[in-house]
């Protein structure tokens, strides 16, 4: 009779069960082309992923203007307003970008990724941010679009959100406070004046055990249409990942885990 038991294996599967991810997606858009990606249906994730999605925009000098989400924030000559419905039209106008600004598509899909299976630490975030940004550039090079470069102003954005939800324990684009995710990103001078439009996006996760590394938080993220929109939008050309070695406590049960954010955006002159 055999009556040996693979402790390790029922060990494993426990953590696995245990295990929890779930992802927010949110669009923001200024004066940009239409693309493929912002005309994308909306739809729900797999069962442990429950996205929504909120958007804001804003036009320079009056041009007209898309949103690629739900629920927008619109300003256009200095006046804001809210609406349950999607903008109806769009300007073709991006920003260009020299191929000498950065990576090429060809490079990034030859370098290979790193430390995309570790758990956030105190001591590795930036080894954590730099994996999961890498990720989200092979994503956008395996489709035709050039690599994003990070941008200090988003990064403190998307850090102060990450560290915002773990503080005041909730998971959602706009704070408790109200603070929206465009006002988040204005707050830090990204946006140079108001007369500029521009598009502007984020991504947020939370997961524990396994499910919080780069690797299962950008897996998520392309998994769901609306996440994926978001990392395939043409226009954008900066970015920045802000990652807290911890879950919201009242999601979280108790389990090791983080929380991402990460920006988009492009300046329209």
């Amino acid at each position: 009779m055999h009556t040996s038991s693979d402790t390790g294996g029922v060990s494993h599967l426990r953590t696995l069960f245990l295990s929890t991810i779930a992802i927010l997606a949110c669009a923001f858009a200024g004066a940009v082309a239409d693309t493929a990606a912002a005309q994308s249906p909306r739809a729900v994730t797999a069962a442990s992923a429950s996205p929504t999605a909120w958007a804001a925009t804003r036009s320079g000098a009056n041009r007209r203007r898309r949103s690629h989400s739900t629920c927008k924030t619109s300003r256009v000559g200095g006046k804001r307003h809210q609406a349950d419905e999607k903008s109806r039209s769009a300007t073709p106008e991006t920003v260009s970008v020299s191929p000498e600004s950065g990576p090429s598509i060809a490079s990034v899909l030859a370098t290979p990724c790193e430390n995309t299976e570790l758990t956030p630490e105190p001591g590795n975030i930036e080894a954590i941010d730099t994996a999961t940004l890498c990720l989200v550039n092979q994503e956008r090079a395996r489709n035709g679009e050039l690599p994003l470069q990070p941008n200090a102003q988003l990064e403190q954005a998307a850090q102060g959100h990450s560290e915002e939800m773990v503080e005041d324990d909730y998971f959602a684009h706009v704070a408790p406070s109200g603070l929206t995710p465009a006002a988040r990103v204005e707050e830090t001078g990204y946006v140079p004046n108001q007369q500029v439009g521009y598009t502007l996006g984020e991504n947020i996760a939370w997961g524990t055990v396994q499910l919080s590394t780069p690797a299962a938080i950008v897996a998520a993220w392309i998994a769901s249409p609306e996440h994926l929109e978001n990392i395939l939008y043409a226009p954008y050309r900066d970015t920045a990942v802000g990652v807290v070695p911890e879950a919201p406590a009242s999601l979280a049960a108790g389990a090791s885990g983080a929380v991402y954010s990460q920006e988009f955006g492009v300046i329209v002159p």
